[in-house]
């Protein structure tokens, strides 16, 4: 897993974007995290294929939270 991969998933955490009413667009992510959303992008999409993140289409823009496997994954890394 890349190093930004984990930054989306810890900020995901910390954000508390652990269900979809809670979901953060690529945008959101990209600002807080200073990384281009184009990369962003791409690593949602591999974090979505290997199950830690969901999207939700809220007022027409994609918005990542965490699955169960994804919060377990981003509470891993504080231990």
């Amino acid at each position: 897993m890349s190093e930004l991969s984990k930054r989306i998933l810890s900020l995901l955490m910390v954000g508390g974007a652990q269900s979809s009413a809670k979901a953060m667009t690529v945008e959101e992510l990209g600002a807080k995290l200073t990384a281009p959303p184009e990369a962003v992008s791409t690593e949602l999409n591999d974090l979505i294929a290997s199950g830690y993140v969901e999207l939700v289409v809220d007022e027409g823009q994609p918005r990542a939270y965490l699955t169960g496997t994804g919060i377990i994954t981003a509470s891993s890394t504080y231990s």
